[in-house]
């Protein structure tokens, strides 16, 4: 029994090596992990902001000719949703970078080794005119990225395409989580190639990334916060000025000069009283 059990760990830890070889790049838990976004600006309208994340080759291989597209797609608050596209009226926001709203922030590459990352960023331009959130209700414009490498994952080479749910309309998702026959819909048959209940085949690429967003709106005023402050300190000075009235002899020369202020006061603000009956 102990001489079967020695082989049977010795030709599993043989094949160890060839089941992590099989490196499926469609896999969610490495799509996740290559875009990983750093905390996104928040912008009052008119300032400028700059969008940074980190670009991760999340696979057990080398990952070849890289380019990745980022693009501003959408603008939304809790009440409206506006797609920002050709028909959008407004100049900004835009890229700096590409002075538009789109832009190819990477472009074929060297290998970029598993595991390494590369940190990316870009620079976002609004204005004053353009949609934007107010004091008490918050306003984002969503971001898209679409993604394509080549990668060897034991299998030979081959190329895949990745994009964020941006690029799909709400049909084709629809489409794509439905209809279709989940018996003809595993993830490593390339006819109809399909992750969990989602067909993307339909979609026409070979995995979906995580969009992102970044915020614009009328900053808070400042001035409420300083007035709190001085009415806070005005009202302590008072309170202090009333305890030293209550308690004559412990400061005299202040207790001098607040009833010296209350009878200059009482002069010229003449408060009428009552007469008695």
């Amino acid at each position: 029994m102990r001489r079967a059990a020695v082989i049977a760990v010795a030709i599993l830890l043989a094949l160890l090596p060839a089941v992590r070889a099989v490196d499926d790049p469609r896999d969610p838990g490495r799509l996740g992990n290559i875009i990983r976004v750093l905390p996104a600006p928040q912008l009052a309208p008119g300032d400028s902001g700059v969008f940074r994340f980190n670009f991760t080759n999340s696979y057990q291989h080398e990952m070849r000719n890289s380019s990745l597209n980022v693009s501003i797609y959408q603008y939304a608050t809790i009440e409206e949703t506006l797609p920002v596209d050709a028909n959008w009226r407004w100049e900004f926001p835009k890229i700096r970078e590409s002075n538009g709203r789109e832009y190819g922030i990477l472009g074929p590459t060297d290998v970029l080794a598993p595991g390494t990352s590369r940190a990316l960023n870009f620079t976002i331009l609004t204005s004053t005119d353009m949609p934007h959130g107010s004091v008490f209700a918050q306003a984002a414009y969503f971001l898209r990225f679409w993604l394509e490498f080549d990668i060897d994952n034991g299998t030979g080479e081959e190329h895949y395409v990745m994009a964020s749910k941006g690029y799909f309309t709400q049909n084709q998702w629809d489409e794509a989580r439905t209809i279709f026959d989940p018996r003809e819909c595993t993830p490593y048959n390339e006819t109809n190639r399909c992750l969990g209940n989602l067909n993307l085949t339909r979609l026409g690429v070979d995995g979906v990334l995580p969009d992102s967003a970044f915020g614009v709106k009328e900053p808070i005023p400042i001035w409420p916060f300083y007035a709190l402050i001085a009415a806070t300190g005005f009202f302590l000075v008072l309170a202090f000025l009333f305890w030293v009235e209550e308690n004559p002899g412990q400061y005299p020369r202040i207790e001098r000069r607040w009833l010296v202020f209350k009878g200059r006061l009482r002069r010229r603000v003449r408060i009428p009283r009552k007469r008695d009956i």
